[in-house]
């Protein structure tokens, strides 16, 4: 299920997903847990989305570690056990909780589903039932109770609805991050820095508003984030052009490096 044949494989070092990284950390830091896990713990509080960027070599060496991936998942999961405490309401934390924990894990597996939908093209039904079971078996590797996690496709689009509706608030983390609006980040990954210097802010405009308008409509509502139909339309134009422009692109701009490292060691297998 998980290594060069997954669809895993395939999707997880496409830098398209990196388009929608905005949407993870925003769907993250309204989480109260993983909110305050960021307020109290993390040197990127008041940042933008430097965060979730810096998490990515770790994340998807859940993918191209393989077939060391036990041994990356129980890093990953060592990071995070100091990571506890009392919100400022007196509520109780632990990034390793497993309501917590899997909600991270479930925000950026929706952002590369998303992202592959609009900007690749759409999975199937069955595409993203495999590709949620091989999500799932990654995530069990952090060996952290899955009782409560969904157990297909489906089941995890109703969870993720009602985590959406019922269980994210403006934390003071998600505060933070919002007010930064607009901020470029400081690196995307796949794009050169000297190509990224001259489009830092115009990208950094757009992903901000990918990622707030790609939000469930409950939480743009929530934040205060107003979506029209003439986003519809921008958003239709600009898919459009990446699907079709993409493929033009050299590989170290298309994929992450991970990918393509792991790529190089399956060569030489």
């Amino acid at each position: 299920m998980l290594g060069p044949e997954s669809l895993h494989w395939r999707f997880a070092g496409d830098n398209r997903v990196m388009l929608l990284q905005v949407k993870a950390a925003v769907l993250q830091l309204m989480h109260p847990g993983l909110g305050a896990g960021v307020q109290f713990h993390s040197r990127f509080y008041g940042q933008s989305f430097e965060g979730i960027t810096a998490s990515v070599p770790a994340i998807q060496g859940m993918t191209y570690d393989w077939p060391h991936l036990g041994r990356t998942a129980a890093a990953i999961k060592s990071r995070h056990s100091a990571i506890r405490g009392v919100d400022e309401v007196g509520r109780r934390y632990s990034a390793l909780a497993p309501e917590t924990y899997f909600w991270g894990h479930a925000t950026m597996f929706d952002m590369m589903v998303d992202a592959i939908d609009l900007f690749a093209a759409p999975l199937s039904r069955g595409d993203k039932d495999r590709l949620y079971l091989e999500s799932l078996a990654t995530y069990e590797l952090y060996d952290v109770s899955t009782r409560d996690v969904p157990k297909n496709w489906s089941d995890f689009r109703e969870y993720f609805d009602h985590g959406c509706a019922d269980r994210l608030e403006v934390t003071p983390a998600a505060a933070a991050l919002l007010k930064a609006r607009n901020s470029p980040p400081a690196e995307v990954p796949g794009v050169p820095a000297p190509i990224y210097r001259l489009v830092r802010k115009s990208l950094g405009t757009t992903m901000w508003w990918l990622g707030l308008g790609r939000l469930h409509p409950v939480v743009r509502d929530r934040i205060g984030f107003e979506w029209t139909r003439r986003d519809d339309a921008r958003l239709r134009a600009l898919s459009g052009v990446i699907r079709s422009t993409w493929p033009l692109l050299p590989e170290r701009a298309r994929y992450s490096r991970e990918y393509r490292e792991a790529q190089t060691r399956l060569s030489r297998r």
